[in-house]
């Protein structure tokens, strides 16, 4: 008997060993601990390295107009240019609050370490006078984020609700004074910074009671909008005494635990790696302050336990990862890891994570959890996570040949009605041979991106089925972006796992809604670790014809070469050959195609491009078979 996705679930869960529970300290007892041990001296001079890098920068300053937007180390999201005049100076002030308060997170911590590292006297003027800054930031998150499309206006009152500015500018304090001595911040500005935050303690909770913002409304604990906010108000609440705020807290923690049972009991993240690792950075923060006061429910939850091995399992051969979802570019992309790793290994103990940061990374991030993973016992090969798994929700699987970055790997998506921030990409399969990209997707540029709904995050940006010619759709207006309409958001598309060990796979899927006129979409893949066989059966309702195309992404910019013999067709170029055959007479194309999987895209700069198959059935049809395999350019197609 097969085993089911579920039960591969388990067994992969099973394969991996024991997190144990560690002692989890404020950071700056954990940091004046590893100042202990010359050992760790190197690792010491790396924090001590980017702490000088920082400091050489100014402070960010908050902007007051939008034509300071952009200014003082902040943020303009492109998004704005696109608005009428009377919300795009507010939506560019509230998105600059939230890449704001995200600087100050990510430095102020750096900066305070160092300061106590070294005992110098810049490092501690660079953290107050971002700190004096920050204290007139009040709310940390200006109303103006739900203003992102035309038309948008702000409710009555002028208030759409603490956002992710809430979370990360709480961040950035609560971990400076953390580490700070006490009589290293002037009194006044203390108590300034106290002040500020009983006022977001105050409108966070005043967002529940009145359900003002629409996570809270709609009751939707899996987005990284409803964390944020929680993160701001339980670790603001711990900083100023639970005892004087307990009901505050006791909301903020209920409102976590939520957000930590919404997700899969594997650790899978329902927004894809990319949301994920923003998220559950926030959970993580939350749990280990929670945790240095004694409170424990969070940081010993199941979620946060498998998470690591759900995450690792995300990284692909040569250098990729599973980038479906918003998760962007996939290239190099482990690298970024670092810091979710880190902490997962400190508040998890997860060695699963210290494994992947010793093996799969250049190591520990060059922060406070960063230098505390070096001071943890290393972990050997036992630790790392099954090559294989596959998950229900974020419906996926994924192989690998081996841990070595020259070896074969292949993903499979289905569809999951908890999915969020993900694509239209149901039946979606992506090949990697030998370290070299085959098969891929188009990934997730910046949102502004003109193409964002019709070339990346719609059908046409994956190896899926399309009917007829007509170009995409947009969604309801007010998305964040607005895909193509190709298939509803929420169909769900399980995943029949008939095989899958070490030597690859064979997995089916079935499509029937979503499409207008199908009545069937049935998809079945086949690999191992040098070629990938798909075979694609389409059926129309009756009375229905239409065009039948399916797009293959291939990892490379150069021209293939495309030969016909007797309706079947070959295709060649310098990585992998492929043939194609079909059941009525189909034509095969290839055209570019915007990429953000093996390239990175950023604004201001050229497009960069991939090669994209076009396989489309020359004439409307009621059905159709058609069959495809590609192998590395050491094989040959069967």
């Amino acid at each position: 008997m097969q085993p089911t996705a579920m039960g591969l679930v388990m067994i992969a869960l099973i394969a991996c060993p024991a997190v144990f529970a560690v002692e989890i300290e404020p950071w700056r007892v954990q940091l004046e601990k590893t100042m202990q041990e010359e050992s760790l001296a190197p690792a010491r001079a790396k924090l001590v390295k980017s702490a000088r890098e920082m400091a050489a920068l100014p402070i960010v300053r908050r902007a007051k107009t939008l034509a300071e937007v952009g200014k003082n180390r902040t943020w303009l999201d492109g998004r704005a240019n696109a608005l009428e005049d009377e919300i795009k100076q507010d939506f560019a002030l509230a998105m600059s609050d939230f890449a704001a308060c995200s600087l100050a997170a990510k430095e102020l911590p750096v900066l305070a370490a160092a300061y106590l590292i070294t005992g110098e006297m810049a490092f501690r003027d660079r953290v107050l006078a971002q700190l004096e800054e920050m204290a007139g930031w009040s709310p940390l998150q200006r109303p103006g984020w739900t203003l992102y499309h035309p038309g948008a206006r702000l409710p009555a009152g002028g208030k759409d609700g603490n956002w992710l500015a809430t979370g990360m500018g709480v961040r950035a304090l609560c971990d400076a004074l953390d580490i700070l001595s006490s009589d290293s911040v002037p009194a006044d500005l203390l108590e300034r910074l106290r002040a500020l935050l009983e006022g977001e303690i105050a409108g966070v909770v005043d967002d529940w009671q009145t359900k003002r913002p629409w996570f809270v409304r709609s009751d939707d604990p899996i987005t990284n909008q409803w964390m944020l906010p929680t993160e701001g108000l339980v670790r603001a609440c711990l900083l100023l005494g639970t005892d004087s705020h307990h009901d505050a807290y006791e909301l903020g923690v209920g409102n976590f635990m939520k957000a930590l049972d919404a997700h899969g009991p594997a650790g899978e993240f329902e927004e894809g790696m990319g949301y994920a690792s923003f998220t559950v950075s926030s959970m993580l923060y939350t749990a280990r302050a929670m945790a240095v006061q004694g409170d424990r429910r969070a940081v010993d939850h199941r979620f946060l336990k498998n998470f690591p091995t759900w995450l690792v399992e995300h990284f692909q051969p040569g250098g990729m990862v599973v980038n479906c979802f918003d998760a962007g570019a996939a290239r190099s992309a482990t690298e970024g890891q670092r810091p979710l790793l880190s902490m997962l290994a400190v508040c998890t103990g997860s060695p699963v994570a210290r494994w992947a940061l010793a093996r799969q990374t250049s190591g520990p991030s060059n922060d406070l959890a960063g230098l505390a993973v070096y001071a943890m016992p290393p972990v050997g090969d036992e630790a790392a996570p099954p090559l294989f798994a596959a998950y229900e929700r974020a419906t996926r699987v994924n192989w690998r040949g081996s841990w070595s970055d020259d070896a074969s790997g292949a993903w499979v998506r289905g569809g999951h009605p908890a999915d969020q921030h993900d694509h239209y990409d149901r039946g979606h399969v992506n090949f990697i041979y030998r370290g070299k990209c085959i098969l891929i997707e188009a990934g997730t540029p910046y949102y502004s991106h003109p193409l964002m709904g019709s070339h990346f995050a719609s059908g046409a940006g994956h190896n899926v089925l399309q009917l007829g010619t007509e170009e995409p759709k947009p969604r309801d207006a007010g998305d964040t972006y607005a895909p193509s309409g190709w298939q509803e958001r929420g169909v769900v598309v399980p995943l029949d796992v008939r095989r899958l060990d070490k030597q690859g796979g064979e997995v089916a899927l079935e499509v029937k809604s979503g499409y207008a006129g199908l009545r069937s979409w049935r998809r079945s893949v086949a690999w191992d670790a040098d070629r990938m066989e798909v075979e694609d059966k389409v059926e129309l309702g009756a009375g229905q014809a239409n065009i039948v195309m399916f797009r293959w992404h291939l990892g490379t910019n150069e021209k293939v070469s495309i030969e016909e013999k007797d309706g079947a067709f070959r295709v060649v170029w310098p990585d992998a050959a492929g043939t194609i055959n079909a059941s009525v007479p189909i034509v095969v194309t290839q055209m570019k195609m915007p990429d953000n999987t093996i390239n990175t895209v950023s604004e201001g700069k050229p497009d960069t491009l991939h090669t994209c198959l076009i396989v489309q059935t020359n004439r409307a049809v009621d059905k159709a078979t058609i069959a495809a395999v590609f192998t590395g350019t050491h094989c040959s197609p069967k």
